[in-house]
């Protein structure tokens, strides 16, 4: 990818302008390959997703060139594509980032053309797990917002019966009470006064 130009010596023959050109042309097309994997990846199935992932990360392993880990850091920053568990999404799209910043720090020369791709699709991936995290900490959020939710419901449930039971016992009280001023009036009604 980055290295495939052609010789030098084809080049050398060539005026400036037209090695310009041909260089940026060559570019153009090595980004246009790039996003061309990224439509074929988000096409994809999980499992043929898994698939180009390991045969990805097979070839890095035998030759950590940085075409290979740039290709591979596309292939993980697609992970969330796939709906992977969201913990497992975030590592992948971490370890994209980690590989796109290996690949712009890299002292071997990247194209111009393919550095600002390898640059948009950090940002790309810096600000989708920005926005993981602010969903993970919105859910976190929501979730303690449902627990005190059922903790308030259970507390109300918990006061509502104390003051049925309350109720209900004043209500006894007052039948009770009742009762004691019925007896009391009759003992002390006028008129019916009893002598022994």
């Amino acid at each position: 990818m980055f290295g495939q130009r052609e010789d030098a010596s084809a080049t050398a023959t060539r005026p400036g302008a037209d090695r310009a050109r041909t260089s940026a042309e060559d570019d153009a097309r090595e980004v246009a390959a790039h996003v061309n994997f990224m439509n074929v990846l988000d096409s994809t199935d999980a499992q043929a997703w898994q698939t180009i992932f390991e045969h990805t990360h097979e070839l890095y392993q035998q030759d950590a060139t940085p075409e290979r880990r740039l290709r591979l850091a596309i292939v993980l920053s697609r992970a969330d594509r796939m709906s992977a568990g969201e913990r497992i999404t975030t590592d992948r799209l971490g370890e994209a980032r980690d590989m796109l910043a290996e690949t712009l720090a890299d002292p071997a020369p990247i194209p111009p053309l393919v550095r600002k791709f390898a640059r948009l699709q950090l940002s790309e991936l810096e600000t989708r797990l920005a926005l993981y995290e602010e969903m993970r900490s919105l859910r976190a959020q929501l979730a303690k917002a449902h627990q005190e939710n059922q903790s308030a419901q259970r507390d109300r449930s918990e006061v509502e019966a104390r003051m049925r039971r309350i109720d209900a016992a004043l209500t006894e009280a007052n039948a009770k009470l009742e009762a004691v001023m019925d007896i009391e009036r009759n003992i002390t009604s006028p008129g019916k006064e009893t002598f022994p």
